[in-house]
């Protein structure tokens, strides 16, 4: 008899407009894309379906707590079950195997990961200033327990960061090996690909790895190299080339500043040549990024926007309260524990792996108080119509400009007006309808 789970462990993220089911989608780190609104009963259904319950275990749990006979309510179960396993929330299996319904903000929801700070490369706006490595980075025997609780807390993904990780070859491929076959855990690998032989390619693909993510900034090797340095276009071509006929997919990332922003829509077309998939972000002025590299607002809103090639603005469109600090944890090449990348800064750390527990770390004061942040804690958005939209941008960007994680995101705020603005002029009509409908709801909030 078959037990109903869900397909992937989804975040409830409660705003002022609604409950919202939120599951894991991908690669990406903040990736948390809202299946649909809930109310309490649907809420209530989905915490029965963990994997250890057959349909009539839940249907006569639900007639013993309603005080209903089954038939009063199975058919809508079963259109509800449908529907929802058709949307790729829910599965059923032929065994029982305890799936945690819901994700309760004791644990990340996804983790990035430094293991070293070395590099081979000396890039103009690493966010971390690698080169040489740290004498305290983690060794192989500092992560095993890591490893062992991720085993258990299976956050995806566990994105693997430099530094260049490809130097730390003994430590990425024992974490691949041990995370690899474990269901619900994805594990890409963010490198510069210059150092990706066909040898090494074909060992990463042996031990599980399924996703490069590999920098990719310019269209040339003049553009290219100008921001990564003399030769390296050559190498990372080679190496990308060396990833997908080891049959590895290839999603590459451009980050794109003042350096190379007059090259952003050939950038755009050259990384659809390239690869499986691709990303664009702007530059953040954080470790070697000067200000000069750092693009003006309305250069931040053209790089977001400039995959949406029809002209018309597609985007997502649902109510956001807060970032995902504590959700998207950062763990540094010397196990320090951060609530996110943007807040690795002393103040901020809530443990070390060598000496904490993950679940643990949830306890700290600091972490209770950034997962309980939202918007409406932010005086300056308190009269803003979308901040309900943004949900009051990064608490890492307004912490690290203006230094305290309570006043504004000076990088996106403004992109993300200009975003909103532009769509109501020449949005895709989905995505115009939605936002009008968002907008409406928060200014009747007051």
């Amino acid at each position: 008899m078959p037990y109903l789970r869900v397909a992937k462990t989804p975040l409830i993220k409660r705003t002022p407009l609604g409950t919202y089911l939120h599951v894991p989608y991908g690669f990406q780190l903040e990736s948390f894309f809202p299946i649909m609104e809930i109310d309490e009963s649907v809420e209530e259904l989905l915490a029965l379906c963990d994997g250890t319950r057959t349909r009539e275990d839940i249907l006569k749990q639900f007639s013993e707590e309603s005080g209903e006979p089954v038939e009063e309510f199975a058919d809508d179960f079963d259109a509800f079950a449908e529907y929802m396993t058709g949307e790729g929330i829910l599965e059923w299996s032929d065994t029982p195997s305890f799936v945690e319904p819901f994700h309760k903000r004791n644990r990340p929801f996804s983790i990035s990961f430094d293991i070293t700070y070395g590099c081979n490369l000396q890039c103009s706006f690493c966010s971390v200033e690698a080169g040489t490595p740290h004498p305290d980075e983690l060794t192989l025997d500092d992560i095993t327990p890591f490893i062992e609780q991720v085993k258990k807390l299976k956050p995806t993904p566990l994105m693997i960061n430099g530094g260049e990780p490809l130097l730390k070859k003994e430590m990425l491929l024992y974490i691949l090996e041990e995370l690899s076959p474990i269901e619900g855990v994805t594990v890409p690998v963010l490198t510069n690909g210059t150092l990706i032989t066909k040898d090494y390619a074909q060992q990463l693909y042996d031990v599980g790895l399924e996703i490069g993510r590999v920098g990719v900034d310019g269209h040339t090797a003049h553009v290219h190299d100008a921001m990564r340095g003399k030769g390296a276009f050559e190498k990372t071509m080679q190496g990308i080339q060396n990833l997908k006929e080891a049959g590895i997919h290839v999603n590459v990332i451009a980050v794109i500043s003042k350096m190379n922003y007059p090259y952003l829509k050939e950038i755009r077309d050259f990384l659809t040549q390239i690869a499986d998939s691709y990303n664009i972000a702007p530059v953040y002025p954080f470790g070697r990024a000067t200000p000069d590299m750092i693009l003006n607002q309305e250069e931040t809103f053209e790089v977001k926007t400039v995959d949406m090639i029809s002209g018309k603005i597609e985007t997502l469109v649902a109510p956001r309260n807060r970032c995902d600090a504590g959700d998207v944890i950062h763990i540094a090449a010397n196990g320090d524990i951060f609530p996110c990348f943007y807040m690795s800064s002393p103040e901020f750390k809530v443990g070390n792996i060598k000496e904490n527990d993950i679940s643990e770390i949830y306890k700290t004061d600091v972490m209770q108080e950034v997962i309980n942040l939202t918007v409406q804690d932010f005086s300056q958005c308190s009269e803003c119509d979308i901040r309900l939209f943004c949900g009051g941008g990064c608490r890492g960007f307004a912490h690290a400009v203006g230094g305290s994680y309570y006043g504004p995101d000076p990088l996106d705020c403004e992109s993300n007006k200009i975003l909103v603005r532009k769509i109501m002029e020449n949005g895709e009509e989905t995505t115009k309808r939605l936002l009008q409908e968002l907008l409406q709801s928060t200014r009747e909030l007051g």
